[in-house]
């Protein structure tokens, strides 16, 4: 399969190769974009709990 992909590439005029490269870089920089904004999200929910917890916690303690 992989040598199917490079060998269809190869047939490519240089135009094509040129557009097929830019596709290849613009789904990169998506992709990146998007891990990061997960990644964000990830952190954040992580943060969010334990603050949350800390909160039951300390309310809690001040019962009586």
């Amino acid at each position: 399969m992989r040598g199917e992909i490079i060998y269809e590439y190869q047939r490519l005029n240089a135009e094509d190769r040129k557009t097929f490269r830019r596709f290849l870089w613009a789904n990169t920089v998506v992709g990146a974009i998007l891990l990061t904004g997960l990644i964000a999200v990830a952190l954040q929910g992580d943060e969010s709990g334990a603050i949350a917890q800390n909160g039951t916690m300390h309310t809690q303690a001040k019962l009586p």
